[in-house]
């Protein structure tokens, strides 16, 4: 793979953006827009004359995707999405599905190590580090916080960036050539729904409250949906709302729609 992006200092210019991944969040693509304007110096790079705009675009449009990790490790996947997007640009056949199957897979460990890591870890000792100043009227307590929390955050995201970036290069290098890609790009697949359906089990409440007497006693209209499979109606909500999301409805009416059937079955007593 061609040392481009090293030499012109793309990496840097991706780098300096990553601390506006989270600047366009939203919940239907996360920080998927806000990958797209990170990587947006190397799409310029790789794609720098006219006839190449549609590749371009089409470069825009792979990123178009749910893609969210904690802000200050983020550089981990956008090292690797540039070392694959490179290889996509040199070689026509490179299977860019690849890059939404890594996408997946490195969310959920990715955010979990940096969520304990800044979230908890290094957000406590440094506010516990600026209250013993504040405590007593310094000024320098939310100074410190912010310097430590931030300086931390910028040295795992330069670390995070070159580790990343090198390692996506040299595995993208190495297992398209032995077919390990492939092999690669199943077992993230996997892996990425083994966590969505994790996630749905646990985040996704749904269940029926309407029952009735019978002579045995009473009867819950949930039971005959947990006979089937336990949360059965969870699932059947995901795959409804993904479908409706894939045939392009409006994902803001989505929302309202559930909130409201939400309302009227709580007020009607079905949930």
């Amino acid at each position: 793979m061609s040392n481009s992006v090293k030499e012109n200092k793309v990496l840097k210019r991706i780098l300096n953006r990553s601390w506006a991944v989270g600047a366009a969040y939203n919940n239907v693509r996360g920080q998927g827009h806000g990958a797209i304007y990170c990587l947006y110096p190397l799409r310029d790079k790789l794609y720098p004359n006219p006839e190449d705009k549609e590749k371009k675009v089409e470069a825009i449009k792979r990123h178009e995707v749910f893609y969210n990790i904690t802000p200050q490790v983020n550089t981990i996947g956008l090292g690797i999405f540039a070392a694959l997007e490179e290889k996509i640009a040199e070689d026509d056949n490179f299977d860019k599905s690849t890059v939404n199957s890594i996408k997946t897979a490195i969310m959920g460990p990715a955010s979990g190590i940096g969520d304990a890591m800044f979230q908890v870890t290094i957000k406590l000792i440094a506010a516990s580090i600026g209250l013993s100043f504040a405590q007593n009227g310094s000024p320098l307590g939310g100074i410190l916080f912010f310097l430590i929390f931030n300086l931390c955050s910028w040295f795992v995201r330069k670390y995070l960036m070159n580790l990343s970036y090198n390692a996506g290069e040299k595995l993208v290098a190495t297992a398209s050539e032995t077919g390990i890609i492939q092999l690669l790009t199943n077992a993230a697949s996997i892996i990425g729904l083994f966590m969505v359906g994790g996630l749905v089990a646990n985040s996704v409440k749904l269940s029926l409250a309407f029952s009735w007497e019978a002579a045995g006693g009473t009867i819950t209209l949930q039971s005959f949906f947990d006979a089937i499979m336990p949360n059965f109606l969870p699932l059947a909500a995901t795959l409804l709302v993904t479908y409706a999301l894939r045939k392009k409805a409006n994902a803001n009416l989505i929302m309202i729609l559930i909130i409201v059937l939400s309302i009227v079955g709580k007020w009607i007593g079905l949930f």
